[in-house]
């Protein structure tokens, strides 16, 4: 039986005993946080006023500095009682509130366990002072009749101690202390103090406290001969008090503070048996002297003289506390170095260090204030921040010992910063003011308005940290560019490896990075989702700002940019063909076998146009070339594969090129190395040539003929026929004209001649009419100007007519990208302002207009599109057709057994996580589903069939000018031709727009599954009332809403100058309800197969569907009738 104290925070890892590792602390003083009652000194009630701030800001524990009774000389480490509340602050009563809040939110809280010392005034000295010397009392402190005693031992506060021992009259006698005179060092070779000591741990504890900080631990024992400094006496204590604490509590933590290098700081962890955290003190000077050196080294030096921890501790990081910025684990060289750069004002200096905050000594400079968090962030270890830091507050050296950083928090612009009503001679140390810090600068209610602050970068950033658990708990690697003012590491955990690049210089810099070991990832840079180019063999280059960084996932799954042109993979080794005659691309036997049977499986294995990859490629043969009209030697040739039961055919042009060196893209697109005679040279795909694409356009002006004897499928004879459009004559395409290859590498391959026309090879060769091309012919003969005109086509044609589509020429659209990356831009953009500054319904209302205004010209060029496709025609393929009962039948068919599938898949796993109310849902409700449509096919009357587009999504929308430009009708690939020409109802269009909305809402979400981010794994549970991703659901429906409404709204008003209308508009909406449910249910197969983490924005998508066709299929959050 478990009898131990468990925590009652409300976290999702709670019961996680290493809760610790992924920690964020937020550290703040009582007194100068918050004054509720207008006394002029910080509260606890105050702060619990203010604890939504902290929960929003992103951090999930507080570190409370001493709020004990104390004569406060020392700031509350000066202890006079251990179990109490100092007055100013509040009562006992007030700290179990402010925990139970704190736990409520999500968050732990940490506080101090002084267990050095303590103050003179405390019951113990006092009992002590006057005990006969030898008593047990007596002995709780440290005593001595001479000061001459551990003479060894350093002096560590020297501007104010002048010894380590202190005249007491009252015992006649030496005390010893290691910091004030008037803080007595406890005894702890009397087992009554650390008796006493635990019994203070056990009531704080047991009161809900969640850590303790150690007060100044490597001081704890005194032995002579010795520095007294990390004795094993002090490890055998520490030992004690660990061994305590897991005796009586769970998920609780101990926080070492040991100001010392690396080697003797990491003995604080023991073998996992002493503290579970301990300050990382070298780092941190370190990294301002990296920043001011403009060079990594002193960062990458001490982490490599950092050893390794148990794998049950970690390390606490830290900028700036409520202490100087200590410079004691730094060399003296390097300690005056600090001190000109960053401490030339002399008042600046305290002891071994500096007494200013974080904003002061980046001199405001927001970039190395970032910088320097970026650092403090994905550093290993737990975070530190210090109160204020967040809105860039500064200091005031001009109060004594360490007070100037420990000035009020800055609310607001108002009397006093926000901090206290109370007049300004009252306040428990003087509000910073003046034109660069004062405090109607720098302020929380400013920055909370402005979307680019620092208060909401910061925001940001730990939020991005929070979605990652490989920066608490993953390793740390090196990389070592030749540029030395970039610090780039890998923080690597199971299968996720972020890369942290930083330029410390002041001028922007390149570095070139050697990521082979991750050939083929994309960089997914994490502050904004966006993909970077994908690394290859050779080294990575990336250019920073002054000052800037990278943060990017390698990802395994995510896609290069579209607007790169992705490196084509190589043959590893070009073999020689060996050509007969003078001309023409006969091959010797020898030569065909070793094309067929080695060249050719290879290299359509690394082309991505090759839709059967994964499988075995038994041989390939180019089943015809015919040369075309150009000086060069060009081929239109088609390669067929054998894949043992099936063949398939791909068009793959062939150009010879009597050289051997060859331009990027046409050696990376080469088959083989080929010699004719005397000749040598490269045999290529002529994608990659100019002079193919002026051959191509030349022979469809000039409705060039050409035939070949074995092209057919069936081996017999064919006509390869290059048909011009009207529009073809105003494109002129030549030797000058600038080529574009978009992609080498999709499914189809397109270059751009000039800004005028498209040319796109069919790469898959498949039989029958081409609904792009046929499509986009009629449009254009039509006179639909909302999509890309047909300028040409190239079709093979057997003896039986059998026509196979080889190449498009289609117009060119200027144009500022599909609908779908220009929808995430759009919401990237101006969803994050408006969630972090809590903008309110009408202002975002108003960024919402910008993207109506796309939605509605997406409406109605589809409304269009329908209209023309509407009317009547002379061509059977396109003559608009009634719908029948038997049509009307076979959509109620498709939806049920669409659904009957999804379910299958939701049915068959057992563990949906977050997913489960969802999927319970459905499948108890599975009954009334399938009753409500059938009900809904039952009522629609009157419907019409035409050609529709077939796949529409955002994705298939060019965005132009504010206008929209719909294309590529080429269907479903994974359909026959015969099903993707087949006539629809258009509202099957409808409703893939509509379902696109959805996504487009799902992947700015960045949680599709509400488990695990898009782009993250092991996501880290915030606080739990997130007020941020709250608002981002508020206004990301806002968006589906609106941008759903706009839409519909301008396609209604397109459609009504249609002939007749496809749909009553008393069955649209049943219609539309049964599409979008067949639609929804084939996204829920196309996830479960595809991609699982995705599953739930189908799945959520079906269920509020379900809950509009059959109210009794509500989740209950939702029976108050609101729509979900």
């Amino acid at each position: 039986m478990n009898n131990k104290r468990e925590t009652s925070v409300n976290a999702v890892n709670r019961g996680d005993p290493l809760w610790y590792k992924d920690a964020v602390i937020y550290q703040l003083h009582i007194k100068s946080f918050f004054d509720a009652n207008n006394d002029g000194i910080g509260d606890f009630s105050g702060l619990l006023s203010k604890l939504d701030y902290i929960a929003q800001l992103g951090v999930d524990t507080i570190w409370l500095l001493p709020f004990y009774p104390s004569p406060q000389r020392d700031d509350g480490y000066d202890i006079a009682e251990y179990r109490g509340v100092h007055p100013d602050y509040g009562e006992l009563a007030d700290v179990r509130r402010f925990i139970a809040a704190a736990h409520e939110r999500g968050m732990r809280v940490i506080t101090e366990l002084v267990v050095n010392h303590t103050s003179d005034q405390h019951p113990w000295f006092q009992r002590a002072r006057h005990a006969k010397p030898g008593s047990a009392a007596r002995n709780f402190y440290v005593w001595s009749d001479n000061d001459q005693a551990y003479a060894g031992t350093r002096i560590i506060f020297i501007d104010t101690e002048k010894s380590n021992w202190t005249w007491d009259p009252v015992a006649g006698a030496y005390f010893w202390h290691r910091f004030y005179s008037h803080q007595p060092d406890l005894n702890y070779d009397n087992p009554r103090v650390l008796k006493a000591i635990l019994s203070v741990m056990h009531f704080w504890l047991d009161l809900g406290v969640d850590g303790l900080r150690l007060d100044a631990v490597p001081y704890l024992v005194e032995r002579e001969g010795t520095n007294n400094e990390n004795l094993p006496e002090t490890h055998a204590i520490l030992k004690r008090i660990r061994q305590d604490l897991e005796t009586s509590y769970d998920d609780r933590m101990l926080l070492a503070e040991a100001n010392q290098w690396p080697e003797d700081a990491q003995e604080y962890f023991g073998q996992g048996d002493e503290c579970h955290m301990s300050f990382h003190f070298p780092l941190m000077p370190r990294m301002y002297m990296a920043i001011a050196r403009e060079d990594r080294f002193p960062i990458t030096d001490i982490m490599q003289q950092t050893p390794d921890i148990p794998g049950n501790c970690q390390w606490a990081i830290f900028l700036r506390n409520h202490d100087e910025l200590t410079l004691e684990m730094v060399t003296s060289s390097e300690r005056d170095y600090l001190w000109e750069v960053y401490a030339a004002d002399r008042r600046a200096r305290l002891n071994l260090g500096i007494r200013r905050r974080l904003a002061p000594l980046m001199e405001r400079d927001r970039r190395r204030i970032e910088l320097m968090h970026s650092l403090l962030l994905t550093m290993p270890g737990t975070p530190v921040i210090y109160y204020g830091d967040e809105i860039g507050m500064g200091d005031n050296i001009h109060l004594g010992d360490r007070d100037g950083v420990r000035t009020p928090m800055q609310w607001s612009p108002d009397r006093n910063g926000g901090f206290s009503r109370a007049d300004p001679e009252r306040l428990v140390l003087p509000p910073l003011m003046g034109n660069l810090y004062g405090y109607e600068a720098v302020n929380v209610e400013a920055q909370s308005g402005d979307a680019h602050s620092l208060l909401n970068w910061m925001r940001r950033m730990l939020g991005k940290r929070r979605q990652y658990r490989v920066f608490g708990r993953g390793g740390l690697r090196f990389l070592y560019p030749g540029n030395r003012k970039i610090l780039a590491y890998l923080r690597e955990s199971e299968e996720t490896t972020i890369l942290c690049v930083a330029n410390l210089s002041h001028t922007p810099q390149a570095v070139e990075l050697d990521l082979a070991e991750f050939d083929g990832r994309v960089p997914v840079e994490l502050t904004g989702g966006t993909a970077f180019p994908a690394i290859g063999r050779l080294t990575y280059l990336l250019t920073l700002p002054p000052y800037g960084f990278y943060w990017f996932e390698l990802s395994a799954s995510a896609t290069p940019p579209n607007w790169h042109l992705a490196t084509a993979d190589q043959l590893r080794e070009f073999r020689t063909l060996v050509l007969r005659g003078k001309t023409g691309y006969d091959l010797t036997t020898e030569s065909r076998r070793t094309l067929e049977h080695d060249v050719l499986p290879e290299y359509l294995a690394l082309r991505r146009w090759f839709a059967s990859k994964h499988e075995r490629i038994v041989s390939g043969r180019v089943v015809y070339g015919v040369r075309l009209p150009a000086t060069d030697e060009l081929y239109l040739t088609e390669i067929e594969a054998d894949l043992g039961a099936r063949r398939e055919r791909y068009v793959v042009p062939l150009g010879l090129i009597w050289e051997e060196t060859l331009p990027q893209l046409q050696q990376q697109l080469a088959l083989a190395r080929v010699r004719r005679g005397p000749m040598v040279g490269m045999v290529t795909d002529a994608f990659s040539l100019q002079s193919f694409a002026v051959a191509v356009f030349d022979s469809l002006r000039n409705g060039v003929e050409l035939e070949s004897r074995i092209a057919a499928s069936d081996g017999g004879s064919a006509r390869i026929r290059f048909q011009p459009e009207p529009g073809l004559e105003a494109v002129a395409v030549d030797a000058d004209t600038p080529i574009q290859w978009l992609s080498a590498e999709q499914s189809n391959s397109s270059l751009v001649a000039g800004t005028a026309a498209v040319l796109k090879i069919v790469r898959r060769v498949t039989a029958g009419t081409h609904p792009e091309s046929e499509m986009t012919r009629h449009l254009t003969r039509l006179g639909f100007r909302n999509t890309a005109a047909l300028l040409g086509e190239v079709v093979r044609v057997d003896e039986d007519g059998t026509p196979h589509t080889l190449m498009l020429a289609q117009q060119y659209v200027d144009n500022q990208g599909d609908a779908w990356n220009w929808t995430l831009e759009y919401l990237h953009r101006t969803l994050d302002d408006a969630a972090l500054t809590a903008e309110s319904a009408e202002d975002y209302g108003q960024e919402l207009r910008g993207y109506a205004t796309l939605a509605a010209a997406v409406g109605r060029r589809l409304g269009e599109l329908h209209t023309a496709l509407a009317l009547p025609s002379d061509d059977p393929a396109f003559a608009p057709v009634e719908a029948s009962r038997e049509d009307v039948a076979r959509w109620i068919d498709d939806t049920r057994q669409g659904l009957d599938q999804a379910l299958a898949i939701l049915a068959t796993r057992k563990e949906w996580g977050a997913l489960a109310a969802d999927t319970a849902l459905l499948l108890d409700n599975r009954g009334l589903l399938e009753a409500a449509i059938d009900r809904l096919g039952q009522s629609v009357r009157n419907a019409w069939l035409t050609r529709v587009h077939g796949d529409f999504h955002l994705g298939q929308v060019l965005v132009a000018q504010n206008d929209a430009y719909i294309i590529d009708f080429e269907g479903e690939p994974a359909r026959t031709m015969d099903e993707r020409r087949r006539k629809r109802n258009p509202l099957r269009d409808v409703a893939g727009l509509l379902r696109s909305f959805d996504y487009a809402s799902a992947v700015v979400a960045r949680a599709p599954d509400a488990t695990v981010p898009a782009a993250g794994a092991n996501p880290i549970a915030g606080p739990s009332v997130d007020t941020m991703a709250q608002r981002r659901d508020v206004l990301l429906e806002r968006f589906r809403v609106e941008a759903s409404g706009a839409f519909l709204d301008a396609y209604r008003e397109a459609a009504a100058a249609a002939p007749r209308p496809w749909v009553d508009s008393k069955d649209e909406e049943a219609l539309l309800a049964l599409f979008l449910i067949e639609k929804a249910a084939y996204e829920v197969c196309y996830e479960a197969a595809n991609r699982p983490a995705w599953i739930g924005v189908p799945l959520r998508g079906l269920v509020t569907l379900a809950g509009r066709i059959e109210p009794a299929i509500r989740r209950e959050e939702n029976l108050d009738g609101q729509q979900p």
